[in-house]
């Protein structure tokens, strides 16, 4: 009798195991990004940045900002720099 190889089944398996782990771990640091550095710069942005009420940025934001940017969880940018 020969032996079929269920590749599919295997490709399950590995994405039950790691995948979804590696999806939850994207979303909690993406959650933990977006409540420490995206909501108060837009806040301040959106009150019309008074330079006294300045968020201050963690010490970490540049590494998790180049993590979520290597890993493709975030998008790039769609503002403009300057007039076009």
């Amino acid at each position: 009798m020969r032996h079929t190889r269920h590749y599919s089944r295997a490709a399950r398996r590995w994405y039950l195991l790691v995948g979804i782990r590696w999806q939850r771990w994207q979303s909690v640091v993406s959650g933990l990004y977006y409540r420490r550095v995206t909501l108060p710069v837009q806040f301040w942005v959106a009150c019309g940045q008074p330079v006294g009420f300045r968020p201050a940025l963690p010490w970490w934001q540049p590494f998790v900002f180049g993590y979520l940017s290597v890993t493709g969880w975030l998008w790039p940018s769609r503002r403009r720099e300057g007039p076009v």
